[in-house]
């Protein structure tokens, strides 16, 4: 049989051991939803908060009842400090406290992970598609907790009744914050702003159309929406018509924003950020309508497809198309949607009081934190020293996760849109506020953090091979090549279908080769996966010779790395089958390694044009994998055709991989776009959005190297 000693060390070390998973289940939250969605991690989370309360509670009973057994032999033994017993009680408790502090944070975040459907991209219940479950396990747990405090203040009169009132409101401040966040849920989940929000804005979408609002500055909806300004059709919902033409609708729509804007008074003229940002929220709305299935019913509408083209309304100088503004609309879209979907810390479902009062409730238990961590402090509760550290790690915990909580909403652009919503509904009342007019204009100056980057071990497990990749910032020259290339395709007046009708590269074979426009790739039906891999070949080797520094040659090869990329490790955002593609990949990649590794015996003596040579003449043997040979054929054509004019050679491959970006950019594979969110986004998403926004949501539905119609 066990001893005492034995047993509270035993006792102990499960405590200890059920702290460390605790911080480890916040550190791994800061991964976000997508984390949580793992059936190890939600066992791994399930089995912990199966085991952490049970063993608490016993090693609590068990310390108890040695206090009362030796009371009862020894009525003048003290039940003060100087009890050690006593005093792991009373640590243990404040472990309890700050543990389920940590957890209920962790198990809000993951809230989404709990619902019926495991994707946005099938359905609309709860806040999209994500049912809301009660964490009746934490409500429990708290409910448990307080009677164990109950238990235990009898044995712990030397600390004092202030004290002890400090550790019970502090106790209870995060059962509060836990109340505050589930009524927010509830609240959002039944809301038209928020979890109806695709169902209307699909129903809404479908107005636009047949009431021709999409003409210049859409009527896209941008924040506002309420019960009192939406009504059921047989077609679905639908905004009232008073709502639109009231002028003073707490309905905020785009064309408003951009009126108020160009008014030239107030924030939203002095800031076209905050406009823009605007722009991106309505973005995100209608983004959200095809994450979470709807019908697209802009889907090549003329005026959809003008408006992007336009740049969205706010053109560059000279009438050009601002890129850089384009794509940061875009960026500020996916963010959105990123951290609606993604984020540890659900800010999206906080507004009005009910942010303040989070606001309110995080500084409450920072204070309450270091309170707390004072009286223990002083009145000597913590009897070992490991236990002290372990104790000042979890108050820490909590204290930074906490501030970060702050911080993130303070910075969230979220938070602005609250703010930029009051200012357009009360603008009258607001412009004669130096103090808001100062808040929004500070508030605007603060950046989100866009999207978490891929880092830390477990990047690959959660991200597959992209997870081993380091992110990279998109040039400056790519954006604009993309940009050029659909005002190319999409531009002066032509449609959808006439866009459709061109193959990608169409127009380069044409001016590269005249009427010999099969040569680089066969007209029998062959794959984007090997035509891309054949370009990208062919565009290495023209680098190799070139000496040019263009814009086009640094466009041309980001676009070719990066496209080879999505070969390598992101097939499912690509037509051919990605099962297909990885097997191809790997087949090319083989090949390519043997012809490497025979052409190594140049080493650090051989000159570029000699490196040249000897790859051309190995990629180009007849026991070569075809995508190869071809690569090298269309390679050594450009640097002889183009010899002395290298200029169009790059003009031509800027062309081409900018066409076969929008051609594979649009898809069905909604989820794969979503995942890439959650891995910090790709710039194939970036133009899929694009493309959406301008009504295009399918691929040309063309043979790669076919003849033009």
């Amino acid at each position: 049989m066990l001893g005492d000693s034995t047993l509270e060390d035993l006792g102990n070390g499960g405590v200890i051991a059920a702290a460390v998973l605790a911080v480890l289940l916040v550190a791994l939250s800061t991964y976000g939803r997508r984390l949580c969605r793992h059936p190890a991690v939600r066992f791994f989370v399930w089995g912990a908060s199966m085991v952490f309360l049970p063993l608490s509670s016993a090693i609590l009973s068990a310390l108890l009842s040695r206090v009362q057994e030796s009371k009862h032999e020894n009525p003048n033994s003290p039940t003060g400090r100087r009890n050690p017993d006593v005093q792991n009680m009373w640590t243990l408790l404040l472990w309890l406290v700050l543990i389920l502090t940590l957890k209920c944070n962790a198990n809000m975040a993951a809230t989404a992970v709990t619902a019926a459907a495991s994707s946005p991209a099938e359905g609309d219940a709860g806040v999209d598609g994500y049912s809301i479950r009660p964490p009746v396990e934490n409500l429990a747990a708290y409910a448990w907790l307080a009677y164990l405090i109950w238990l235990c203040v009898p044995v712990a009169v030397w600390l004092g009744h202030l004290n002890k009132a400090i550790f019970f409101l502090f106790s209870a401040l995060g059962l509060a914050k836990l109340a505050l966040k589930l009524a927010a849920f509830y609240s959002a989940s039944g809301s038209f702003a928020l979890g109806k929000n695709a169902r209307l804005i699909a129903g809404y979408m479908e107005q636009l159309v047949a009431d021709g609002g999409l003409e210049q500055v859409p009527r896209y909806i941008v924040m506002g929406e309420k019960k009192k300004h939406v009504e059921e059709s047989p077609r679905g919902y639908r905004v009232k018509r008073d709502a639109l033409q009231d002028k003073f609708s707490g309905l905020v729509t785009l064309d408003r924003v951009w009126r108020l804007a160009e008014h030239g008074d107030g924030v939203l003229a002095e800031r076209v950020e905050l406009r823009d940002l605007c722009l991106s929220y309505s973005l995100f709305k209608i983004l959200r309508r095809r994450l979470s299935g709807y019908p697209l019913a802009d889907a090549g509408s003329v005026e959809t497809l003008s408006f992007v083209l336009r740049g969205m309304d706010s053109a560059g100088t000279g009438g050009a198309i601002n890129a850089d503004r384009v794509f940061r609309v875009l960026v500020d879209e996916l963010w959105f949607a990123s951290d609606f979907y993604y984020s540890p810390i659900p800010l999206c479902i906080f507004g009005g009081w009910c942010a303040a009062l989070n606001y309110i409730c995080s500084v409450l238990i920072i204070v309450g934190a270091v309170a707390v961590g004072w009286i223990y402090q002083v009145k000597g509760v913590i009897h070992y020293t490991s236990y002290k550290v372990i104790t000042y790690f979890l108050l820490l915990t909590v204290v930074l996760v906490e501030a970060w909580e702050i911080v993130a909403s303070v910075c969230s652009n979220w938070t602005k849109m609250a703010l930029l919503g009051h200012y357009i509904r009360h603008q009258s009342l607001w412009r004669r506020s130096s103090c808001f007019h100062v808040a929004l204009t500070a508030n605007s100056v603060l950046e989100p953090r866009r999207f978490r980057r891929r880092t830390g071990l477990l990047s690959e497990l959660l991200y597959g091979s992209s997870g081993l990749m380091k992110s990279l910032p998109v040039s400056p020259l790519v954006r604009d090549a993309v940009l050029r290339s659909l005002l190319s395709s999409y531009g002066d007046g032509a449609s959808q279908d006439s866009a459709a009708a061109r193959r990608v590269g169409g127009k380069v074979d044409w001016a590269m080769y005249g009427s010999h426009k099969s040569w680089a790739w066969d007209a029998d039906g062959s794959s984007n996966t090997e035509l891309i891999l054949v370009w990208h070949v062919g565009t290495r080797l023209l680098e190799m010779k070139s000496t040019s520094a263009s814009p086009d040659m640094i466009a041309a090869c980001h676009l070719s790395y990066y496209c080879a990329y999505l070969v390598a490790v992101a097939p499912e955002l690509l037509p051919d089958s990605a099962a297909w593609t990885r097997r191809r990949y790997k087949e090319v990649s083989d090949d390519v390694r043997a012809a490497l590794g025979a052409d190594g015996g140049g080493g650090g003596t051989e000159s570029t044009a000699e490196r040249y040579e000897r790859l051309l003449a190995e990629l180009s043997k007849d026991s070569r994998d075809t995508v190869l040979r071809r690569g090298a054929e269309l390679g050594r054509h450009l640097v002889e055709e183009y010899a002395e004019d290298e200029a169009s050679a790059c003009r031509i491959l800027a062309d081409f991989w900018a066409e076969m970006l929008l051609f594979v950019a649009p898809s069905e594979n909604v989820k794969g776009h979503v995942q890439a969110m959650a891995r910090g986004g790709e710039f194939i998403t970036l133009v899929w959005v694009l493309l959406l926004h301008a009504g295009v949501t399918t691929r040309p539905n063309t043979t790669p190297g076919g003849a033009i119609p």
